[in-house]
Protein backbone atom coordinates (compact mmCIF):
# COMPACT_ATOMS: atom_id res chain seq x y z
CA UNK A 1 0.00 0.00 0.00
CA UNK A 2 1.38 2.83 -0.71
CA UNK A 3 1.81 6.55 1.05
CA UNK A 4 -0.48 8.36 -1.81
CA UNK A 5 -3.09 5.48 -1.50
CA UNK A 6 -3.45 5.84 2.07
CA UNK A 7 -3.67 9.40 1.88
CA UNK A 8 -6.20 9.39 -0.66
CA UNK A 9 -8.17 6.49 1.41
CA UNK A 10 -8.01 8.76 4.71
CA UNK A 11 -9.11 11.73 3.20
CA UNK A 12 -12.09 9.84 1.40
CA UNK A 13 -13.01 8.71 4.75
CA UNK A 14 -12.82 11.87 6.51
CA UNK A 15 -14.86 13.14 3.58
CA UNK A 16 -17.52 10.93 4.61
CA UNK A 17 -16.40 7.84 2.62
CA UNK A 18 -17.45 4.24 3.74
CA UNK A 19 -15.29 1.02 3.95
CA UNK A 20 -16.99 -1.99 2.34
CA UNK A 21 -17.58 -5.20 2.69
CA UNK A 22 -16.80 -6.54 -0.74
CA UNK A 23 -13.05 -6.80 -1.30
CA UNK A 24 -11.23 -5.21 -4.41
CA UNK A 25 -12.05 -7.94 -7.24
CA UNK A 26 -8.85 -7.52 -8.84
CA UNK A 27 -6.50 -7.86 -5.71
CA UNK A 28 -8.63 -8.70 -2.78
CA UNK A 29 -7.89 -5.40 -1.04
CA UNK A 30 -9.78 -3.21 1.36
CA UNK A 31 -12.17 -0.27 -0.72
CA UNK A 32 -13.13 2.67 0.48
CA UNK A 33 -16.46 4.02 -1.46
CA UNK A 34 -17.72 7.51 -2.08
CA UNK A 35 -20.14 8.69 -4.33
CA UNK A 36 -20.92 5.10 -6.37
CA UNK A 37 -17.06 4.75 -6.78
CA UNK A 38 -14.70 2.36 -4.77
CA UNK A 39 -10.94 2.78 -4.25
CA UNK A 40 -8.91 -0.15 -3.80
CA UNK A 41 -6.31 0.78 -1.12
CA UNK A 42 -4.27 -1.85 -1.99
CA UNK A 43 -3.88 -1.57 -5.41
CA UNK A 44 -5.63 2.12 -6.22
CA UNK A 45 -7.66 0.38 -9.09
CA UNK A 46 -11.28 2.12 -9.07
CA UNK A 47 -14.08 0.44 -9.83
CA UNK A 48 -17.77 2.07 -10.27
CA UNK A 49 -20.39 0.21 -8.31
CA UNK A 50 -24.07 -0.46 -9.14
CA UNK A 51 -25.15 -1.60 -5.58
CA UNK A 52 -22.25 -2.39 -2.53
CA UNK A 53 -23.08 -3.37 0.94
CA UNK A 54 -21.38 -1.63 3.25
CA UNK A 55 -20.26 -3.05 6.44
CA UNK A 56 -19.77 0.71 7.86
CA UNK A 57 -22.30 2.52 8.85
CA UNK A 58 -22.47 6.51 8.68
CA UNK A 59 -21.67 7.86 12.19
CA UNK A 60 -24.54 8.15 14.44
CA UNK A 61 -22.97 11.17 16.69
CA UNK A 62 -23.05 14.06 14.21
CA UNK A 63 -19.57 16.14 14.78
CA UNK A 64 -17.45 13.20 16.19
CA UNK A 65 -14.01 13.68 15.74
CA UNK A 66 -12.62 10.61 12.88
CA UNK A 67 -11.07 8.08 15.14
CA UNK A 68 -14.61 8.37 17.11
CA UNK A 69 -16.20 7.65 13.72
CA UNK A 70 -13.32 4.33 13.07
CA UNK A 71 -13.63 3.35 16.87
CA UNK A 72 -17.74 3.05 16.63
CA UNK A 73 -17.26 1.48 13.17
CA UNK A 74 -15.07 -1.18 14.38
CA UNK A 75 -17.37 -1.76 17.50
CA UNK A 76 -20.73 -2.44 15.11
CA UNK A 77 -18.13 -4.60 13.37
CA UNK A 78 -17.69 -6.85 16.12
CA UNK A 79 -20.80 -7.34 16.88
CA UNK A 80 -21.67 -8.31 13.37
CA UNK A 81 -18.65 -10.63 13.35
CA UNK A 82 -19.79 -12.32 16.60
CA UNK A 83 -23.31 -13.05 14.94
CA UNK A 84 -21.96 -14.25 11.70
CA UNK A 85 -22.07 -17.80 11.06
CA UNK A 86 -20.57 -17.72 7.15
CA UNK A 87 -16.79 -18.02 7.16
CA UNK A 88 -16.47 -15.90 3.80
CA UNK A 89 -18.31 -12.85 5.38
CA UNK A 90 -16.27 -13.28 8.16
CA UNK A 91 -13.25 -13.32 6.74
CA UNK A 92 -14.77 -10.23 4.88
CA UNK A 93 -15.60 -8.37 8.20
CA UNK A 94 -11.96 -9.34 10.03
CA UNK A 95 -10.71 -7.57 6.01
CA UNK A 96 -12.44 -4.35 7.03
CA UNK A 97 -11.24 -4.30 10.67
CA UNK A 98 -7.70 -4.71 9.45
CA UNK A 99 -8.42 -1.88 7.21
CA UNK A 100 -10.10 0.47 9.66
CA UNK A 101 -6.99 -0.63 12.39
CA UNK A 102 -4.30 0.42 9.78
CA UNK A 103 -6.22 3.71 9.23
CA UNK A 104 -5.93 4.41 12.13
CA UNK A 105 -2.45 3.67 12.60
CA UNK A 106 -1.92 6.22 9.82
CA UNK A 107 -4.12 8.97 11.81
CA UNK A 108 -1.78 7.99 14.77
CA UNK A 109 -4.65 7.12 16.84
CA UNK A 110 -3.13 3.51 18.04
Amino acid sequence: MSKDLTKKAVELLLGGATLVSDPCPYCKGVRVMKNGSALCVSCGREAKEEKVESILTKTEKPGGTAIDNLDQKLRDLTVELQAEKDFEKQKQILQTMNGIIAIKEKLGAL
